[in-house]
C-alpha cells in the first residue's frame, strides 16, 4: 500500500480561526459520566487527521485552537492528541440548544470504543488497555453532546477522545459539570468548550520543591498516563445591553480545574474555578486567542455557576438504570 505523504499546511489554512483569553476563577474538581457499552471493539477506525488533509473550518475552533500538534477534526469536535502521554491534549466543542436535540437516527448502543487508525501504531490506544485497570474510559467530548448524527456519536468513542478517569469522578461530579455546560448552551446562544487532562505538581515531602507523579496503565514503554486533574474552559457570547456600542461583542468565560478523584456531592462548583492564564500555563495551551481579553468577563458573575442537588440524584438513577 502506498505511503500517504504528510503535507504541511499554512497556519491560516490549517485553522483559519483563533482562540483568545478568558477570565476564570479558583481550583477544583468534577466527574464525567461515561457509559461502558457492552459492544466494545478493539479494531481501529480511520478518521481525518488535519496534518494530512485540508482542514474544514469547524465552529469549535472559531476563536483559535489551543495548540496545533496532531490536530484532528471530527464531526462534533476537534482535538489535539499527545502521543507521549497517549491522552488528548485538548478537545474543543461548540454546542447549542439545537445541536443537543437528539436525531431520531442516533442510537448510542450502536457505538463502541475503538482505536483511532489515524494515530500511528506505537501511540495508538485500544479499549482493552483499560481492562481491569480500575479506571473508566472517560470521554472528554461527551457522547451526550453528539446528538446530531450516528457518525458524531461513533467518533466520540474513539480512544483519542478518552482519558483514564476514576469511576466515582467520571460517573458523578464530572457528569454533573457536563450537564451544567449543556445548560449553558440552552441559556445562551451556544457555548464553546475546551476540555483536557492536567498533570499537576504536588509539594515534595522530602524537600522544598515540587514533583509531578501519576500512575500509568500498562507498561512504561506503552503506558497510558493517568491525569491528576482535568480542566474545562467555557465561553459564551454575552447578551447585549443597552449601554453597549453598536457592533461591539462581549464574551463571558469560566475555567474549572478538578482533581481526578471522587468529589463530594455538595462541593460548590465555584470552588473549582481557576484563572484562565493559570490553566494555560499548567496545560501549555492558549484559549480563545483571537478574542481580546478586555472583551471577556467572568461567566459566574452573569449566571449561577452551581450544580443542583437534584442533578446528582438524577445521574445516580441514570447509572443504576
Amino acid at each position: 500500500m502506498a505511503r500517504r505523504r504528510a503535507t504541511r499546511l499554512p497556519l491560516q489554512r490549517l485553522l483559519s480561526v483563533g482562540l483568545g483569553g478568558i477570565v476564570l476563577g479558583a481550583a477544583g474538581t468534577l466527574a464525567a459520566i461515561e457509559f461502558l457499552l457492552p459492544d466494545e471493539d478493539d479494531r481501529p477506525v480511520p478518521t481525518t487527521d488535519v496534518i494530512d488533509s485540508v482542514a474544514p473550518v469547524h465552529e469549535a475552533v472559531r476563536f483559535g485552537a489551543p495548540s496545533l500538534q496532531n490536530v484532528k477534526v471530527r464531526e462534533g469536535y476537534v482535538l489535539s492528541y499527545d502521543r507521549r502521554l497517549r491522552n488528548p491534549s485538548w478537545v474543543a466543542e461548540y454546542i447549542t440548544k439545537a445541536s443537543l436535540e437528539k436525531s431520531p437516527d442516533v442510537n448510542r448502543l450502536k457505538a463502541s470504543f475503538k482505536g483511532d487508525l489515524s494515530t500511528p501504531p506505537p501511540f495508538r490506544v485500544t479499549p482493552s488497555e483499560y481492562h481491569n485497570s480500575g479506571y473508566d474510559r472517560g470521554h472528554l467530548a461527551p457522547a451526550r453532546d453528539m446528538s446530531t448524527s450516528q457518525v458524531a456519536v461513533n467518533e466520540s468513542f474513539l480512544m483519542t477522545n478518552i482519558s483514564p478517569q476514576v469511576g466515582k469522578f467520571n460517573r458523578g461530579y464530572w457528569s454533573r459539570v457536563e450537564g451544567f455546560v449543556r445548560h449553558l448552551a440552552n441559556q445562551y446562544d451556544g457555548v464553546y468548550v475546551i476540555t483536557g487532562p492536567l498533570f499537576l505538581p504536588t509539594k515534595d515531602k522530602k524537600g522544598d520543591g515540587y514533583r509531578v507523579s501519576y500512575p500509568i496503565l500498562g507498561t512504561p514503554l506503552n503506558g497510558v498516563a493517568v491525569p491528576t486533574h482535568f480542566f474545562k474552559v467555557v465561553l459564551v457570547a454575552a447578551k447585549p445591553s443597552k449601554t453597549d456600542k453598536a457592533g461591539t461583542k462581549k464574551y463571558l468565560a469560566a475555567g474549572f480545574v478538578l482533581p481526578n478523584e471522587g468529589i463530594a456531592e455538595k462541593t460548590p462548583l465555584r470552588s473549582f474555578l481557576m484563572p484562565l492564564d493559570m490553566i494555560e500555563r499548567y496545560a501549555g495551551l492558549l484559549f480563545f486567542e483571537k478574542i481580546d481579553r478586555s472583551a471577556l468577563s467572568p461567566l459566574c458573575d452573569d449566571t449561577k455557576c452551581e450544580l443542583k442537588a437534584q442533578d446528582f440524584q438524577r445521574h445516580v438513577k441514570a447509572i443504576a438504570a
